[in-house]
């Protein structure tokens, strides 16, 4: 449990890092991922980021989970 609340946190963390990004007009997955390595932001493996690691990461169920766009909380079918 405790592991996928640090998740879950990290997740958070990052989407309000991309949409921050997103409102100064940052929207390219390979700028936003020089604005994560720019600021120190390493993946949760402790990797620097790549554009094809943000695409992922935006295309990810959890990314989408906490968008702002999206609806907060579990997909029912997750339980």
């Amino acid at each position: 449990m405790q592991r996928r609340k640090e998740i879950e946190a990290f997740v958070r963390r990052i989407v309000a890092e991309i949409e921050a990004a997103e409102a100064a007009g940052t929207t390219a997955p390979q700028a936003i991922a020089d604005h994560f390595n720019a600021k120190g932001f390493t993946t949760r493996k402790g990797r620097r980021w790549t554009g094809a690691t943000v695409a992922k990461f935006l295309s990810s169920r959890g990314a989408k989970r906490y968008r702002s766009g999206g609806k907060a909380g579990f997909d029912e079918a997750e339980g």
